[in-house]
């Protein structure tokens, strides 16, 4: 049987809703623990979740460093001797920081559990960010970021989430001269602050046998706990349209940001948004893709999105365009924005996308790993796997005038901030 790849499949309102949500349990020390099993391998993911991310920070760049270096030792032990009892037993330890949180993630087999959930341990707990590493850190960060400066992409997006959060704790522009101001006193102090707050939780999945589910609760009740810090205050101050040209003269490229503040998981035009943003931008079939990569030949590639932080949110449309074009790519993204403002979304194109992001969503939700991406996703917006079933059954029932009059309200070129860096 041959496929006619130029032809979507048909679409279907059919779909099996995979069952994410975890089992919870409150330990005596009110670390909320949330539990994933749903593993047929003996190999368990272990995220310990922290309210330490950027927006915490007093000190630009202290929520990354500090989140990066520690694993370079302990009180009990030095990096080398770190990565060799990970690597003697296969497991991986990573961290992350992010706008609002951060996390110390472990993947282990079950077998060797008792032997690597130590290691995760002592970092949380006895992290001492050596003088040596963080200076080497420093010196490493700075070059790239020397080294970045002359890329118009990397300009943009440094100067385009400050000028969309100005004011704010997600203004985090970030100057060379931040990375010499980082002391190990400031990172101490972090580390004491915001990875010790009972406003932690953790998230295991996998293959989790009652003997994993007690390491972890032990391990977990090791922890001795503070009273959470107080949250800093956030004021939601929409600054309407701004523009920014960033002129560099030997520039071969302009790096283009549009976009706003906008709304996050909470709000009920979230899922419609979700919709919206990708027919404009958010795959590779889009309206902006199709207009100015593969008709115009203006670019590789342009994308939008929608993003969604704990106190806010913000849309973004994102490409690099030769500096000859830039004026013309301007003038076709909004051009974009009118025709999805003033006409319906055909039916076929609406069930296409629909495929697509039903599809996309089944794929991120393949694994208890993936599961538990998921989950901590929704968890800090007071969010329940309800919010998944909405989503799934908005995305099934979304009509296309509700898609225009989302475009009218939300994308009006008066409220989109335009930012470039090259040349126009």
């Amino acid at each position: 049987m041959s496929i006619n790849r130029l032809q979507a499949p048909d679409y279907t309102a059919n779909f099996s809703f995979p069952a994410i949500a975890p089992e919870q349990h409150l330990l005596a020390n009110q670390v909320p623990l949330f539990v994933i099993n749903a593993g047929s391998q003996a190999l368990c993911k272990i995220e310990m979740v922290f309210n330490a991310g950027n927006y915490y920070e007093t000190n630009a760049l202290v929520a990354n460093a500090t989140n990066a270096l520690m694993r370079e030792g302990t009180s009990n032990k030095t990096a080398g001797e770190i990565a060799e009892i990970l690597d003697y037993y296969g497991a991986f330890l990573e961290t992350a920081v992010y706008k609002d949180k951060a996390s110390v993630i472990l993947y282990s087999l079950n077998k060797h559990l008792h032997k690597t959930l130590p290691v995760m341990l002592d970092l949380i707990q006895h992290a001492i960010f050596p003088e040596k590493e963080l200076t080497l850190y420093k010196t490493n960060q700075k070059q790239k970021f020397l080294v970045n400066q002359q890329k118009v992409d990397f300009v943009a997006r440094n100067h385009f989430n400050a000028m969309l959060f100005k004011d704010t704790p997600y203004d985090q522009f970030i100057e060379a001269d931040n990375y010499d101001n980082l002391s190990q006193a400031q990172l101490q102090a972090f580390f004491k602050d915001r990875y010790s707050g009972n406003g932690m939780y953790v998230v295991i999945a996998g293959n989790i046998s009652s003997d994993v589910l007690n390491q972890v609760k032990e391990a977990t009740l090791a922890l001795n706990l503070k009273t959470e810090l107080a949250a800093k205050p956030y004021q939601n101050n929409f600054l309407g349209r701004q523009e920014l040209l960033i002129e560099k003269k030997d520039a071969m490229q302009s790096a283009i940001r549009i976009g706003r503040r906008l709304f996050n998981k909470n709000h009920p035009d979230y899922f419609g948004m979700q919709i919206l943003n990708t027919i404009l931008g958010g795959y590779f079939g889009s309206r902006l893709m199709s207009n100015i990569r593969e008709d115009k030949g203006y670019t590789y590639g342009i994308g939008s999105g929608v993003a969604s932080l704990l106190h806010d949110g913000f849309f973004y449309i994102s490409t690099e365009v030769g500096v000859d074009v830039t004026a013309a790519t301007l003038t076709e993204i909004y051009k974009e924005i009118e025709i999805l403002q003033q006409n319906k979304v055909a039916e076929d194109e609406l069930n296409l996308v629909k495929n697509y992001l039903l599809g996309t969503f089944l794929r991120s939700v393949d694994g208890p790993f993936a599961m538990s991406d998921k989950f901590t996703s929704i968890k800090d917006y007071g969010l329940t796997n309800e919010f998944y079933k909405a989503y799934v059954n908005y995305i099934k029932q979304a009509k296309a005038e509700d898609l225009t009059l989302l475009a009218q309200k939300y994308l009006n070129k008066k409220d989109l901030s335009e930012l470039v860096v090259g040349k126009i």
